[in-house]
């Protein structure tokens, strides 16, 4: 039966792209002789044009209990539950990607009361349009009984449409109400805004589930206080909020309101918990054709958001599309950067204000890439560490860094090497045997590496300390950069088992040379000396600073003065014209 169904309906949409090549009233005749054969089957049977309906039976349309209007309106994805967004969108892929002509597997359908069902699911991709600028799928679906299981007890038997942690209403009931009351209920536009907890899954990752459970019962006891609005529980450390028949400005109150409502403290197992929120908003009809789009346009505008502050919310415009499409292509290109051979490592002299010796360098990576040319790595390691690879760059840049100084030591050069570790790095499980390794490997002796860490306002000092001194222990040097610029310089220096201080560019760099800088750089040398800790400055771009910091007795310096970050070839080649910096500003100051 579900076979000739399938024939059937193949017939019909054969039927349906012949006509749209030929004339008007032929092409009429055959058009409803064709629907009337579809409609007369007792399987669901649907046409899909860019994944989105343009033809549904009555059957279809019975069994998931939307109208041939709404059906319209939809795309494939929206009658998809989570539970079969893999298997949807590996079927929309394939053919989209003409990788395969056809489909055959069992989805769970969402319904129009928000239910779930198992349907067996038949697709076959036919030809493009006739103007080639569209994919059209057929197919057909029938519900599947005896499998074993209940489609809306897959999480343990709550109620349909109900999240049991929040009490909310979930993903399904937002969706319902979207395409429901919404859309066919004739609302003239509204807005979705997305709500992102942003620490849960720092808690998670800490405190452990259970904290995280707990600070989603209280942010969704908050949300559900503010008067007027729809919450719901979307999915993992998201709300939603459906807005129905608002502006934009009207929009923005209701996302102040919300900032607001979290400014103070939850209680999370009775210890005040401060807590921010950012959120994200698109807008239907002014954005968005339908609600996949919605949903989409809004999680778009939370990412932005987040990227910007945390705490923040941002509207939806399509600049943020964008800026986001060009954000996915440089993460697809940095995932093979390191196989394409894209990353470089450079070099920035490190001058002994005591001896007016060159000592080290402070190894930087760079990203030379062949369309955008040379990105610095304060774009692509946060881009690194957010898409998982920051391991294996990260142990790449300390290869090679060591291997490059070894070498320049068997020369006679006796140099040292920094070298940086991302946030994400310090807390990487081998981080201690992948240096072990690396210091083997290379045949650096472990007095000549030093390793950079900077300051993050959430880091668990306890761990990092742990981490940090078991490198310790092999001999290498621990360096806080930037400091003066974080929040959390004087627990770092209480905590962590560091050998060295840098202090950032921007106490001593000329735009901000001024008494001011000068005495907290003097205070900064005194502490360190205080904690016996050695001093570099950063930033160093004229003679007189080099006097300042020699009369504060800084002990080391970095800077424009003495040389750019190169190429480990072009150092050898400028050391000549570095030797007559140092010679002129350092060692004739004295």
């Amino acid at each position: 039966m579900i076979a000739a169904a399938a024939a059937a309906i193949l017939c019909f949409v054969s039927l349906f792209v012949f006509i749209s090549t030929r004339t008007v009233r032929a092409g009429e005749e055959k058009e409803a002789l064709a629907r009337q054969l579809a409609d007369s089957l007792s399987v669901g049977a649907f046409i899909l044009k860019n994944n989105k309906f343009i033809y549904v039976n009555d059957s279809l349309c019975q069994l998931m209990g939307y109208t041939p209007t709404l059906f319209k309106k939809m795309k494939w994805q929206d009658i998809a539950s989570i539970q079969s967004s893999e298997e949807t969108a590996e079927m929309l892929k394939m053919f989209r990607e003409k990788k395969s002509e056809k489909f055959s597997g069992e989805l769970v359908g969402i319904k129009g009361d928000g239910s779930k069902t198992f349907l067996k699911v038949n697709a076959h991709r036919m030809k493009d349009s006739p103007q080639g600028d569209a994919v059209l799928i057929s197919g057909t679906a029938t519900p599947v009984v005896n499998m074993g299981s209940d489609p809306d007890n897959e999480d343990g038997g709550r109620k349909p449409g109900i999240d049991t942690l929040t009490q909310l209403p979930g993903v399904i009931e937002l969706r319902r109400k979207v395409l429901h009351e919404v859309l066919e209920g004739g609302a003239f536009s509204f807005a979705l805004v997305l709500i992102d907890v942003d620490s849960l899954n720092r808690v998670n990752d800490t405190i452990g589930r259970d904290a995280g459970d707990q600070l989603l019962i209280e942010a969704s006891k908050r949300l559900s206080g503010c008067e007027g609005d729809r919450v719901y529980r979307f999915k993992g450390d998201e709300f939603a909020l459906l807005l129905e028949d608002v502006t934009r400005e009207d929009a923005i109150q209701h996302m102040e309101r919300i900032t607001k409502e979290f400014a103070p403290p939850l209680k999370l197992f009775n210890t005040p918990w401060y807590e921010s929120v950012t959120m994200g908003a698109s807008f239907y009809p002014d954005d968005a054709d339908n609600g996949s789009q919605v949903i989409e346009f809004a999680k778009a505008a939370v990412h932005f958001a987040k990227q910007v502050s945390k705490g923040s919310y941002q509207i939806y415009n399509p600049g943020i599309s964008r800026r986001l499409k060009n954000q996915l292509e440089l993460e697809m290109d940095l995932r093979h950067a390191l196989s394409r051979g894209e990353l470089a490592m450079y070099y920035q002299p490190q001058v002994d204000l005591s001896s007016g010796t060159l000592v080290g360098t402070e190894a930087l990576m760079r990203w030379v890439h062949p369309q955008r040319g040379v990105i610095s790595p304060g774009v692509f390691i946060p881009l690194a560490e957010e898409i998982g690879v920051i391991e294996e760059i990260g142990e790449w840049a300390l290869k090679t860094a060591c291997r490059q100084t070894r070498l320049w030591n068997e020369k006679g050069l006796l140099f040292h090497v920094s070298v940086n570790l991302s946030p994400k790095q310090i807390f990487q499980d081998n981080l201690v045997d992948m240096v072990r390794s690396v210091l083997k490997q290379t045949g650096l002796a472990a007095k000549f590496l030093q390793l950079e860490i900077t300051e993050t306002a959430d880091a668990d000092l306890i761990m990092m300390s742990k981490k940090l001194s078991e490198i310790r222990d092999l001999g290498i040097g621990i360096s806080i950069d930037d400091f003066g610029t974080g929040y959390n310089s004087m627990n770092y220096l209480k905590s962590l088992p560091l050998t060295q201080l840098k202090i950032d560019q921007s106490f001593i760099r000329k735009d901000y040379y001024n008494s001011h800088n000068m005495a907290l750089i003097r205070t900064f040398v005194d502490l360190a000396d205080e904690l016996d800790l050695e001093v570099v400055a950063e930033g160093v771009e004229t003679g007189e600073h080099v006097r300042f910091l020699k009369t504060v007795k800084c002990d080391l310096a970095q800077g424009y003065l003495f040389g750019r970050p190169l190429s480990a070839a072009n150092l050898l080649g400028q050391l000549p014209i570095i030797s007559k910096q140092i010679n002129q500003n350092v060692i004739r100051s004295s």
